[in-house]
């Protein structure tokens, strides 16, 4: 039997392609993404060239095999010339670490389909290819769109994608693979015009695959890619934590000016709390993220005023049973409006409790000793020291050595015990009265 064909190029590309397949696999070790995408794309060339070749002897064959035989080969053999394009785009795809190529991949699934439903549809229709009654293969309307035209569509693809991101590759993998698309395009258009006989399709694939190795593939690359990625990672998360930390501590400190904003004896008041909080915690051991979080909660000890009308909370006469009982509900109102946060789960808690007592007279709840939590009888000394230390519409502020004074008196009933220490501890520190300038 004579070939129609010269398949001598994509035969020795055969060995080729299988010694290229069994060196990836011993060289590289690593399983990272664009390694293994590598070995799989070497791995569908070596397939698609025998395929060819098999392909290219059955179809020689003529009037010796069944015409459904030879669909099965033609069909097989532009099959997996396109996936094995597509399995170009995959390892190209793999040096970018994001996901702007998902909308893409979705057009390249819906070109394979096109592709696989003509062919698979194609001894009904007719438009790719056709035998006649003596077995010759006959090139119909779409041969070339579908044959050459999706392989190397789906090869320009996986370029043009490279081009675009090409800060994301080394300078010689986008040289060599503009030199790759020029010539392949060269040899493909001589190949359809003048050597249609000529298998070397597969043959310049399977070079191509050899010049990634040793042009474009190292293991101290892969790694220096990984690298770099990790460090990019890192950065983007740290500055998302830098902007979201920013960004929540901002609308925490406007919600307390606003709650402040109602009050005008009380103008500091939510921050002064929160930064006396954050002293009594230190002076209790707390970390750095356990004082942070206690600050927080003592800057929004009061969001619940928000729902407490301006004229209860400006009245300069004694307030009623009932407008204290409007004042008291701030706490379970504020504890309606944080519960819900979740990046700071405790935020609520200084709001409902800091106006509980040790001794278990406070309110809301009634809670008892060490039954209320320790953030809110820590806000509850601090809150105390400042309307104390602070100008009421119903009382002057008390010195220093009158805020110690009732500080212990209260102790054991109003605060806990370890939290009324702790503020008496920074009270003598503090010998020239500045905590009280923390805010002014």
């Amino acid at each position: 039997m004579s070939l129609d064909y010269n398949i001598y190029l994509e035969v020795a590309a055969i060995p080729l392609d299988i010694i290229l397949c069994i060196f990836l696999n011993l060289r590289y070790k690593k399983k990272s993404k664009s390694i293994i995408a590598l070995k799989r794309f070497a791995v569908l060339v070596l397939i698609a060239t025998t395929v060819d070749v098999a392909t290219a002897i059955v179809t020689s064959a003529h009037g010796l095999v069944p015409n459904w035989i030879h669909y099965i080969f033609n069909t097989t053999d532009s099959l997996i010339a396109s996936i094995t394009g597509v399995f170009f785009i995959k390892y190209i795809r793999t040096y970018v670490k994001n996901n702007e190529f998902k909308k893409r991949y979705i057009t390249i699934q819906v070109l394979l389909f096109i592709n696989v439903l003509l062919l698979v549809t194609n001894p009904l229709t007719h438009l790719v290819f056709s035998y006649d009654e003596n077995g010759n293969y006959i090139h119909e309307v779409l041969f070339v769109p579908v044959a050459y035209g999706f392989p190397i569509l789906f090869f320009v693809i996986g370029c043009v994608f490279m081009y675009v991101h090409w800060k994301h590759y080394k300078r010689m993998q986008v040289i060599t693979m503009g030199w790759a698309v020029i010539i392949v395009a060269i040899v493909f258009a001589l190949q359809m015009l003048f050597f249609d006989t000529l298998l070397i399709t597969f043959f310049v694939t399977s070079l191509g695959v050899l010049v990634i190795y040793l042009s474009l593939e190292s293991p101290d690359y892969e790694r220096l890619l990984d690298t770099m990625y990790k460090l990019r990672e890192s950065k983007a998360k740290e500055a998302a934590a830098v902007a979201k930390e920013r960004l929540s501590k901002e609308i925490m400190i406007a919600l307390s000016q606003a709650v402040d904003a109602k009050d005008h004896y009380t103008k500091g008041h939510s921050t002064r709390v929160a930064e006396y909080s954050k002293l009594i915690a230190e002076k209790l051991g707390k970390s750095e993220e356990e004082c942070e979080e206690i600050y927080y909660m003592g800057l929004l000890h009061d969001i619940g005023k928000i729902g407490v009308p301006e004229e209860i909370l400006n009245k300069k006469g004694r307030l009623t049973s009932e407008e204290f009982g409007e004042i008291k509900k701030h706490t379970v109102t504020g504890y309606d409006i944080l519960h819900t946060i979740t990046e700071i789960p405790g935020l609520s808690t200084g709001a409902r409790w800091h106006h509980e007592r040790y001794g278990g007279k406070g309110y809301p709840d009634g809670l008892h000793g060490n039954d209320i939590p320790e953030e809110a009888r820590i806000i509850c000394v601090a809150d105390s020291y400042d309307a104390m230390t602070s100008k009421r519409v119903y009382a002057s502020p008390k010195t220093q050595s009158e805020v110690r004074a009732e500080i212990l008196r209260c102790k054991g009933t109003q605060f806990d015990p370890e939290m009324a220490d702790a503020m008496i501890d920074i009270i003598d520190e503090d010998k020239g009265f500045k905590l009280r300038e923390i805010i002014s």
